[in-house]
């Protein structure tokens, strides 16, 4: 499931994984950066959406994460961003998350 047009998702994956692209004070500018990304990386990103979530760093402040996914498997988020990787972009795996 992606999210469309900004809108949130609001669904659970108890043990789905996401690949993290990016992270922003703001949830518009994490959507920004995911489209700056997809349009430096159409053959990796395009023709998704991101998935926007908002995480608590404690004493460094709120973030919003934008993220890919979500995969059924670690082993399909490890090729994703192993594909992005050797594209040049940046990402890690994100495990056990909930979209917000």
């Amino acid at each position: 499931m992606q999210a469309r047009s900004g809108t949130a998702v609001e669904v659970s994956f108890g043990s789905a994984y996401a690949v993290q692209v990016a992270s922003q004070r703001s949830a518009a500018e994490a959507r920004a950066s995911f489209r700056a990304l997809r349009a430096k990386f159409p053959n990796q990103l395009g023709g998704r959406e991101p998935i926007v979530r908002r995480t608590d760093l404690g004493a460094k402040g709120i973030y919003y994460r934008a993220m890919v996914g979500p995969f059924a498997s670690m082993e399909k988020a490890a090729g994703m961003c192993r594909t992005l990787k050797t594209a040049g972009c940046n990402c890690l795996v994100q495990r056990n998350w909930e979209a917000r």
